[in-house]
C-alpha cells in the first residue's frame, strides 16, 4: 500500500462536526443564537464548552506571548468548533475570544463530555489528529511568512490564502471576503491606511474588485495574483 492509498483508506476520518458527536451524547447539547458582533466566548475563560457551529461564521483574534494582536482566524460550519483545541491540550483558558461575524447558530456541549466521547473512540481520534496536524501544519508554513513580503504583496497573500480556504467548486465563480480592512491589517502586520493603499492598487491593476468595503475575487482575479506574486 503506498502512502497515497493509505491516505485514501481514511478519506472521511478528516471533519469533525457536530454530526461526528452527535450519536454519542444523547441529546445533552444546548441549541444557542448569536447575533452578529456578540462575543461567543473570552479569551481566557475556562473552556467548559465546546461549541459546535451549524450556521453563520465567527471570528478569532489571536494573542501571542509578545502581546501582538494581528493574526485572525474564521470559524464555521465546514470547520466548526470552538473549544476542542483547548480540551484536547489540556489547556484551561480559551486561546483567543471569538466573536460572530454574521449571526450564528450553535450547539454548546460539555467539555468533559466530548472529551470522554473522543477519546473512547477510535474513529473520533483518527478525526481529531488530522484536526490538529491540519491546523500545526498550516500554521507553520504560514506563521511569519508575511515578513518575507512588505506592502502590497503581504495583502496578495492575504487574498489568496483566503481565497484557497474559502472558495469551492460549488459556490459561485466569485468570492466574497467577509473581513474589513482593519481585520485584513492585523492578520497581514500592516496599519489599515498601507491595507487601503494597496487594495487600491490591486483594483487598478484589476487585481480585484471592490464594492463599498468589501473586496470580491474572481478565479481570473486569483490567477493574476498569483502570478505577481511568487510563494
Amino acid at each position: 500500500m503506498t502512502l497515497q492509498e493509505a491516505w485514501d483508506k481514511y478519506r472521511s476520518q478528516t471533519t469533525l462536526n457536530y454530526e461526528d458527536i452527535a450519536p454519542y451524547i444523547e441529546h445533552q447539547g444546548q441549541v444557542l443564537r448569536f447575533e452578529s458582533g456578540q462575543t461567543m466566548v473570552e479569551r481566557g475563560d475556562f473552556p467548559a464548552y465546546v461549541y459546535f457551529m451549524l450556521d453563520g461564521i465567527a471570528i478569532g483574534q489571536r494573542h501571542y506571548e509578545d502581546g501582538n494582536e494581528y493574526r485572525y482566524f474564521q470559524v464555521d460550519q465546514k470547520n466548526g468548533n470552538l473549544g476542542l483545541l483547548e480540551i484536547l491540550g489540556r489547556k484551561e483558558r480559551y486561546v483567543a475570544t471569538i466573536t460572530c461575524l454574521t449571526d450564528v447558530k450553535v450547539v454548546k456541549v460539555p467539555s468533559a463530555l466530548v472529551y470522554e466521547v473522543i477519546m473512547t473512540h477510535l474513529e473520533l481520534i483518527r478525526k481529531s489528529t488530522f484536526l490538529l496536524a491540519d491546523d500545526l501544519y498550516q500554521r507553520s508554513g504560514n506563521d511569519g511568512i508575511y515578513y518575507f513580503y512588505s506592502g502590497i504583496d503581504r495583502v496578495r497573500l492575504f487574498i489568496i490564502t483566503y481565497y484557497d480556504q474559502h472558495w469551492h467548486p460549488r459556490t459561485k465563480t466569485t468570492l466574497v471576503v467577509q473581513m474589513s480592512y482593519e481585520e485584513i491589517a492585523n492578520q497581514v502586520g500592516l496599519s489599515v491606511r498601507t491595507v487601503g493603499r494597496s487594495i487600491k492598487k490591486l483594483k487598478e491593476s484589476d487585481e480585484v474588485l471592490v464594492k463599498g468595503k468589501q473586496l470580491v475575487v474572481s478565479r481570473e482575479h486569483y490567477a493574476k495574483m498569483k502570478k505577481r506574486l511568487i510563494i
